[in-house]
Order: structure tokens, then sequence, then C-alpha cells
């Protein structure tokens, strides 16, 4: 009976959020094309980015970015999403967001968001210090590959990810830009486990 009046509780505070099912856009450096085709992907973005043993010990994105610096190498635990298209439809370029952050499907216990991956629900000050940009960089790591990571890994919207690599920038304005060495793609969280699919 509890866990019904919290379900009923939570979607009512969550419709009477205003724009739940309008994007707002978040400032960051992932391009803003279309989703690729992930048979596109998987021939483009090479297997050895991606890892099917989880790494432990891993803390969340915006613990690890608040004391980064340029250069440093990081590995933190996040989730695909952050605006409508969180990956680049031409470049190798994604978003993720912080953990804590809530996407607005698991805001409610009923299906309430048409575009749940854009955190439109979310605060957009608290979204932009908990976001980051993941490159994947093509052989002579100059720039990222030339096609969408969507796909790739089994990368979509609101899956867990482990991002492992080198900070390439970050600002106090809400850069933090990731060129990644590997990635560990867990799964999706649902309304009553908000970290299932995170291990």
């Amino acid at each position: 009976m509890r866990s019904l009046l919290s379900c009923v509780l939570s979607l009512v505070a969550a419709v009477l959020m205003t724009g739940c099912g309008e994007s707002k856009p978040a400032q960051n450096t992932a391009g803003e094309g279309a989703s690729g085709t992930s048979a596109q992907a998987e021939a483009k973005v090479p297997s050895s980015f991606f890892t099917q043993s989880r790494p432990a010990d891993v803390e969340d994105l915006k613990a690890v970015r608040d004391s980064a610096a340029k250069g440093d190498s990081v590995s933190f635990l996040a989730r695909v999403g952050g605006r409508v298209k969180p990956f680049s439809g031409s470049s190798a370029v994604f978003v993720v967001t912080d953990p804590g952050l809530l996407s607005c499907e698991i805001m409610a216990c009923d299906d309430h968001c048409s575009v749940p991956w854009d955190y439109c629900c979310e605060d957009p000050d608290d979204l932009k210090m908990g976001m980051a940009s993941v490159r994947l960089l093509d052989e002579a790591s100059v720039r990222p590959i030339r096609t969408t990571a969507e796909g790739a890994g089994g990368l979509e919207p609101l899956k867990f990810v482990v991002v492992s690599g080198t900070v390439s920038d970050i600002n106090d304005d809400g850069l933090f830009v990731v060129d990644a060495q590997q990635v560990w793609v867990g799964g999706k969280p649902t309304f009553k486990e908000p970290r299932a699919g995170s291990e």
C-alpha cells in the first residue's frame, strides 16, 4: 500500500512540474546531430573501446569532476543523456550525466515524458554541472572518430556507463570533456530501482 501511495504521489508531483515534455538545451560540447544507425556505429567505432568487465570502486561523475583537472586520468559512473540528442550524428561524441540526477522516467511510476533522457525536470544549473562530454578519438588521438557512437558497444540513451579516460578540458562554467580509453556499458534503471543496471 505504501509503495502504491508513493507511486501515486510521485506521479502527481511529476504532472505538476511544468515543461516536462519539452526539451531544454544543455550547454556542453557534444554535437547536435541526429541518431545514427547501430550498424554504422558498430562498423566504425572499434570494439576495443568497450569492456565487458565493469571497473570496480568507481565514483559517480560529479564527485570525480569536482576534483579533476585537465590531463587527469579519471574513471566514473554516469548515464547516457542530458539533452534531447545525447549523441552527435557525425562524430563519436556523446553526453552523460551524474547518476544522482533524475531522468523523467524514474521520477514517476507512469510514462509521463516522451523524451526522458533530456532530464527536462531537473534544475538546469544542476544538470549543467553534472554533465560530461565523452569523446572516442581516432587512431592518431587527434579528433573524434567520424561517425556516431550511438549503438556502438550497446550505447544508447539512459544506460549506465563507466567511462575511463583523460580529462581534455574542464572549466567552472560546466565544461567537462573526457577522451575515453575504455567504456563499460550497463543497463537502464527503473522507477522502483533507480540504480538498476549500474553494476
